[in-house]
């Protein structure tokens, strides 16, 4: 970050690219750290917490309620709303999910020389 001032004073017409950039930098940071330090209700009535263990922590609370039943959700690190799904895997679904776990994954490169063997660069 640049320790660039902004002077209050000046209209926008004064002010360089430069300063008009830091000064929405700055204008977007504070609002963000402002509303990812706290709990709030946004306009639909839903509690936005800051992180994912604070809402955890709070559906806790509910034990009688599934999340959707809850008006809650998270910010995640890239600051999108985020809430549990209710979906529950079968006990089929579960095991394929293990499977294809416990398999080995296709390395980059091989993947790669398959694509170039099909004329993709």
């Amino acid at each position: 970050m640049s320790s660039l001032k902004v002077p209050m004073n000046r209209s926008v017409k004064q002010m360089t690219a430069a300063e008009m950039k830091e000064l929405v930098s700055s204008a977007v940071r504070e609002t963000l750290r402002a509303e990812l330090t706290a709990v709030h209700v946004d306009s639909r009535g839903y509690l936005i917490f800051p992180d994912e263990a604070a809402y955890a922590t709070f559906l806790e609370t509910q034990p009688d309620k599934l999340p959707s039943e809850v008006r809650a959700s998270f910010l995640d690190p890239q600051g999108l709303r985020v809430h549990y799904s209710d979906y529950e895997p079968t006990p089929q679904k579960a095991r394929a999910l293990h499977a294809a776990q416990q398999e080995g994954t296709v390395a980059a490169e091989t993947v790669w020389e398959q694509l170039r063997k099909l004329g993709v660069e």
